[in-house]
């Protein structure tokens, strides 16, 4: 076996994430070119993923991650301006490392042509520098060059020093250069580092040993080491590491390894000094290292685990409402109590359960900034997105899943929604196009909605485009031949694109999302603009329900998008020239009797009541002939088979083994509402 395969899955994640934030970031700094906290951001992630290649034996992708490497030191050196080429070069880059790491994930060969791409970043990096040399002085080139000369020794160095020299231990000035290109700079440095702090103590570092770690230093550091060992040795010892350009070491000497000692605050100096001596010289190394703080600790879990651990939790909830029917029914009282802490335990694992599972809407929007900076400049658009409900949180299966589709609808968005810049400015609207994605919970559901504010869905163009390929427009309202966008192989676009036409892939989204069970809505008026509406239900999940009964049959209604139940009688309802209606708080909202949405028989018997429930902003009252209880339950999904049946969320088992149905009331009133039109 590769001694390397035990590390490749720590590797793509770890890998995949430094691509990520690079993304991210390379794209705030185009926004953003003098913010230097971005600059140092990219290079740690940079820096990382050059070292977990090579140390990977990845050489492509380190060779390609170090040329990159060089233009952000142009940047952070102030050499090279951050312009839109450049930029628009590295994303070239990522999106080429993306491919490696694609290639290396299906243990394919990592063996990409970059020569084109490290050449135009060996351009960059020559020209930029050529330009800086011209205007460097000769002091500044001889800068360079290293040398045993200290910077920020403070009073309290040298009593180390001394009180070690006491113990037959000798101080050494000690500076190593680091090959310049060595992909590893950082690791280079910890192992000799490692190497002379079993053979002594490191008493300083210049830079702080914090800084070397991240290999944030030029091409070498300095250190002063107390050890028994003579100079030759110790010169050894370093030079066994390679990548070790030149190492340079003397005895130290105050008056010619110091520049400037920094003195120390007189209350410092203490009359427990000694004692701080003693414990500094046991443990000198600890003097340039901060103290780091306890971090939160984390462990990456399989998904199938996590699915298993929700299918557990869900069966333990079955049986706990089993075991409270039986008890309720045989009237056990001595079970009561272990029932109701096995009750707040299930609860407690099962939110736990929901909590590991579910991510923020952010996982799904980080890849998009990007994407639409791109394909603004490729159609020469000016296009910004907008983010709303990050936090919002979905379903990891769904996160996963959602992507896709967006991708589509982003696409159409930017290439066939948002005008070019001037004829927006004929239109009198901003030259600036804004496209909007945002995410909502609503109820038991998330909603996530896409707009623009381009040209919108003409229906004289879909309708033409429509009877070109035989499908039928008769008798459709505008809204309805909108829709027609979904139909597969539609298209609105006058001529194909390199990106897609508004329609081109539409069916495929549609697809998409109802293997969510999901569903897809458009709102577009012309000269206004378009919004795409994706409602997605609860996949696997625990929620609390209200079971009720209509037609003797007993069904389970979502509890968190019920507003209010209230007793029903007759004469409540309202006739009006489409249906009934109801009244409440001052307004009047639609009916729904749930016997005839289901196509059921009316039952003379139960005691009627309307069911409040809140459907994005609209009220709906939904009829039930009898409340039953309050249950928390385990939605399970009906399958393929019953996939068209789309009054239903899913089924859950109740305490006696009995299954029941669960109510899909967006479905259902909207049904009502559909019909009624």
């Amino acid at each position: 076996m590769d001694d390397n395969s035990a590390y490749r899955d720590l590797f793509f994640e770890e890998t995949d994430s430094n691509l990520e934030i690079l993304n991210e970031e390379v794209l705030r700094l185009e926004q953003n070119p003098e913010d230097t906290e971005i600059i140092d951001s990219i290079f740690r992630s940079a820096h990382t993923l050059k070292g977990m290649a090579a140390t990977m034996g990845y050489n492509t992708m380190a060779k390609l991650t170090h040329s990159v490497e060089n233009v952000f030191e142009l940047f952070k050196s102030k050499k090279a301006k951050v312009d839109t080429e450049t930029v628009s070069l590295v994303f070239d880059c990522l999106d080429t490392l993306t491919d490696i790491v694609e290639a290396l994930r299906a243990d394919e060969s990592d063996e990409l042509d970059i020569a084109n791409l490290v050449s135009r970043l060996e351009n960059v990096a020559n020209q930029k520098n050529t330009e800086a040399a011209s205007v460097e002085t000769t002091t500044e080139t001889k800068s360079k060059e290293i040398d045993l000369v200290l910077s920020n020794l403070e009073e309290s160095d040298f009593t180390v020093i001394n009180q070690a020299e006491q113990t037959d231990y000798q101080a050494y000035v000690i500076t190593v250069k680091v090959d310049s290109d060595s992909f590893m700079k950082a690791a280079r440095a910890f192992l000799v580092m490692n190497k002379l702090e079993q053979e002594g103590d490191i008493i300083y570092t210049e830079p702080s040993a914090d800084k070397i770690e991240e290999g944030d230093f030029e091409d070498y550091f300095k250190m002063i080491l107390l050890s028994k060992l003579d100079q030759s040795d110790i010169k050894n010892n370093i030079l066994e590491t390679s990548e070790i350009d030149e190492v340079q070491i003397a005895i130290f000497d105050k008056t010619q390894s110091l520049r400037s000692a920094k003195k120390v605050p007189v209350e410092a100096e203490v009359s427990n000094e000694t004692d701080k001596v003693k414990d500094k010289s046991q443990d000198v190394s600890k003097k340039e290292t901060p103290k780091k703080s306890i971090s939160k600790q984390t462990i990456r879990v399989d998904l199938t685990r996590l699915d298993q651990f929700m299918n557990l939790v869900s069966e333990l909830v079955i049986h706990r409402t089993r075991l409270e029917d039986l008890s309720e029914k045989e009237k056990l009282l001595e079970l009561s109590e272990p029932l109701t802490e096995v009750g707040r335990i299930t609860t407690e694992l099962q939110e736990l359960v929901l909590q590991l599972r579910m991510q923020p809407f952010n996982v799904v929007l980080q890849r998009f900034p990007r994407m639409l900076r791109d394909l603004a400049n490729e159609l020469g658009k000016e296009i910004q997105l907008v983010t709303e409900g990050e936090d919002t949180e979905l379903d990891r299966t769904v996160i996963s899943e959602i992507g896709e589709p967006l991708i589509h609808l982003l696409r159409n968005s930017a290439d066939h929604g948002i005008e070019m810049p001037d004829e927006r400015e004929r239109l009198g609207k901003p030259r600036l196009g804004t496209v909007k994605l945002a995410a909502y919970p609503e109820g038991n559901r998330v909603v996530v909605t896409l707009s623009d504010d381009g040209k919108g869905l003409n229906p004289e163009y879909i309708k033409a485009s429509a009877e070109k390929k035989g499908v039928s427009t008769l008798g459709l309202s505008d809204e309805e031949i909108q829709q027609l966008i979904f139909h597969p192989g539609f298209s609105t676009a006058a001529k194909v694109t390199g990106i897609s036409g508004r329609g081109v892939g539409m069916d495929a989204v549609k697809e998409k999302i109802s293997s969510l069970n999901g569903t897809i809505e458009t709102v577009s008026e012309v000269g206004k603009g378009t919004t795409f509406k994706i409602i997605l239900p609860l996949t696997l999940s625990i929620i609390q329900a209200l079971l009720v009964k209509t037609g003797g049959e007993t069904f389970a209604l979502p509890q968190a998008i019920i507003d209010k139940v209230n007793r029903f009688d007759e004469e409540d309802a309202i006739q009006v020239h489409q249906g009934e209606v109801y009244r409440y708080k001052d307004t009047t909202i639609p009916i729904t009797r749930l016997t005839d949405a289901l196509d059921l028989e009316d039952s003379n018997y139960g005691s009627p009541h309307i069911i409040i429930v809140s459907i994005g902003d609209e009220k709906h009252g939904l009829v039930v002939d009898e409340l039953v209880q309050q249950k928390e339950i385990v939605i399970k999904k009906l399958g393929k088979e019953l996939g068209e049946m789309n009054h239903f969320l899913g089924a859950t088992i109740m305490g006696d083994g009995s299954i029941s149905l669960i109510l899909d009331l967006t479905s259902i009133c909207k049904g009502r509402k559909e019909a009624k039109q």
